[in-house]
């Protein structure tokens, strides 16, 4: 990894703690004088995190305006702004799928401003789009930072952009924030953090959880909040062993991540899935989807607790054998997986980047 020729500037649509724990391993690496962050704007109707670095001399919001709020002009104007006062000369963006986005590549080129993308798309099959996004973003991308392996062969095969411009490592967490909570009770919970939308397929992970033996002695709890909970409330019925919570704060899931025994997501569609992450630095064994992004890259294509999303009696076998499972065979699957995903940490991630950036 190169000394930076010029300071770093990420951007992302806003910042939580994901983006902070990234950012602030960069501070610790290039040092706090050459290392910015900055988002859109403040909030959205999705997400209500909370801007763990509002205080932090070096965050530099483009807007003050929520993110699905226009702000195009402004946003642009603050960039070029903290692009000359700051001499950046690296930017990690975000994506491509905004106006600011698009303007921020264009005028980072004339600018001699070198673009790292951010990605975890792996999905688009039209072939006439893909060559022009990738003759497009070949022009103004120095390189790629992508999810994992499904996200690579995209923007390789599909998108046409070279092997040497693209790193894999993007989607990480803080692993020490979900470590070990000395003191905490395991109870037979199977957990599944996830949004109560369509796309998590929670009824279908209900449905499979009361055909199966796991539904005898263990509690299914569902935590996120969203615009299906009528629907999920109904499917339940009356099962008392399977709970359904709000969105909990980034302070509270360590605790309930350990409090747990083993985790699911069910998702029908999913770029990645952070939530395993998370599970996995705690120390949970972890079944999932074959249609989450993350499944080759966490927990490897032949893993026994992998099932497809839409098949309910596939569900339904993998919650059997958890059932299976003695104390020892969790911990050992457990343990394996806190391994695993020291290969997805902040220090990584920042090793990646700045090795894409300065190569």
């Amino acid at each position: 990894m190169q000394k930076p020729l010029g300071n770093v500037l990420l951007i992302w649509d806003r910042i939580g703690d994901y983006h902070a724990a990234r950012f602030l391993e960069l501070e610790k690496t290039v040092g706090k004088t050459n290392a910015f962050i900055s988002d859109l704007g403040g909030a959205d109707s999705i997400y209500k995190w909370t801007n763990p670095l509002a205080g932090n001399l070096n965050y530099k919001p483009l807007s003050d305006k929520p993110v699905e709020n226009s702000a195009i002009f402004i946003r642009v104007k603050n960039f070029l702004s903290i692009v000359k006062k700051e001499k950046i000369r690296i930017v990690g963006l975000a994506g491509y799928g905004r106006i600011e986005y698009l303007l921020i590549l264009i005028l980072s080129k004339f600018l001699g401003v070198q673009i790292v993308l951010f990605a975890e798309s792996w999905y688009g099959d039209n072939s006439l789009k893909n060559k022009l996004k990738g003759l497009f973003l070949n022009v103004f991308c120095k390189g790629f930072f992508v999810s994992g392996r499904r996200a690579k062969e995209h923007f390789s095969s599909k998108l046409g952009i070279p092997n040497h411009k693209i790193a894999i490592g993007y989607s990480v967490v803080d692993n020490s924030h979900f470590g070990s909570q000395p003191g905490v009770e395991k109870e037979n919970i199977l957990l599944c953090v996830a949004r109560f939308s369509d796309e998590k397929n929670l009824i279908n992970l209900i449905k499979a959880f009361k055909a199966s033996v796991l539904s005898r002695e263990w509690t299914l709890k569902i935590v996120g909040g969203g615009p299906l909970k009528d629907l999920l409330i109904n499917e339940i019925g009356g099962n008392l062993n399977i709970q359904l919570s709000e969105w909990l704060s980034y302070e509270a899931l360590p605790f309930l991540y350990a409090h747990s025994k083993f985790f699911v997501l069910p998702s029908k569609f999913e770029p990645w899935g952070l939530v395993v992450n998370e599970a996995m630095a705690a120390g949970l064994p972890v079944a999932l989807s074959s249609q989450c992004g993350c499944m080759p890259d966490l927990v490897g294509d032949t893993n026994v607790f992998i099932f497809d999303a839409e098949d309910l009696v596939d569900i339904s076998l993998v919650l059997n054998k958890i059932a299976s499972l003695d104390v020892l065979d969790l911990e050992k699957l457990g343990n394996k997986n806190m391994i695993k995903i020291e290969e997805f940490s902040p220090k990584v991630w920042v090793r990646n980047f700045l090795n894409l950036a300065y190569s």
